[in-house]
């Protein structure tokens, strides 16, 4: 593991490398943004990437949000890293102006060149508000991604037409009780505070439309306590639903606070995958 730290626009910024044991020549890179309050560490071991990447061969970029009070180390509810995914400001304190997409941008391009990575095959990933940052990142660089796998968070990109869609799995358990499939009254840990949220369709309809693919989805799979979903486009787009998930990395370590985020579920691999999903497609 190597720490990268650098200044973006007068703030600290950091991120984090995994190389592949290996020498792998022009290897692929996933990019993983942590969900709010997630250190690049802990949401690094919570979801056992570092180890799947080894296994795989390619590079692992793990990049850290900025946190409220930057002089300050990062705690899961005093000082949580959060990113500027461009959601509505429901709990203020947690807000940020800080340019992510810029950010990322530049960790894009910083860890191809320290890595010698293929710029034609880095794919982008997160979890909570890093799905958010994962989907207004496509939106706005979808020159710079061959794919995404948003997990357990809502796209708050405004309605447009993206230049170039890109292949996107989206993964949603059925009990998360942080994003409700079909939404409702939800109590953050953050101040305890009380906000609305839209059903998960809402998101997917969103990133259908952005994503021009059609807002109507088919029914592909249903077994096993997978269903998938397909929206028919001139990409692939498509669904999965764990039953019996909360707000937990699929098939990661479920360290996360039941009584907040609800159980843990191991039914599915998101690891596998989205790392399967991941390897066909390349800019």
């Amino acid at each position: 593991m190597e720490q990268i730290s650098f200044d973006h626009r007068r703030q600290n910024r950091r991120y984090l490398i995994f190389r592949p044991p290996a020498v792998v020549e022009a290897p692929a890179v996933v990019v993983f943004l942590p969900g709010t309050g997630g250190t690049a560490e802990w949401t690094a071991h919570e979801t056992k990437l570092p180890a799947f990447a080894a296994e795989q061969g390619f590079v692992l970029v793990v990049p850290e949000a900025l946190r409220p009070r930057p002089d300050q180390p990062p705690k899961f509810l005093t000082n949580p890293p959060r990113w500027n995914d461009g959601s509505p400001a429901a709990n203020a304190e947690l807000q940020t102006d800080a340019d992510d997409v810029d950010f990322l941008t530049h960790v894009f391009t910083d860890a191809i060149n320290r890595t010698g990575a293929d710029p034609r095959r880095i794919s982008l990933t997160g979890f909570s508000n890093g799905a958010g940052m994962t989907f207004r990142f496509a939106a706005e660089r979808p020159d710079l991604v061959a794919a995404i796998a948003p997990v357990a968070g809502h796209c708050w990109v405004p309605p447009q037409v993206i230049s170039k869609p890109v292949p996107t799995l989206y993964i949603i358990g059925s009990q998360d009780p942080l994003l409700p499939y079909r939404g409702g009254t939800v109590e953050l840990p953050w101040g305890n505070k009380l906000i609305q949220r839209p059903p998960v369709v809402r998101t997917l309809e969103r990133w259908a439309a952005v994503n021009s693919c059609s807002t109507a989805s088919v029914l592909d799979v249903d077994a096993a306590g997978i269903r998938e979903e397909v929206f028919p486009g001139p990409v692939e787009f498509r669904s999965i639903t764990v039953d019996g998930l909360g707000h937990h990395w699929p098939g990661g370590e479920g360290q996360f606070n039941r009584r907040i985020g609800g159980p843990p579920s191991d039914r599915l691999d998101a690891n596998r995958r989205i790392w399967d999903f991941f390897q066909r497609y390349s800019l």
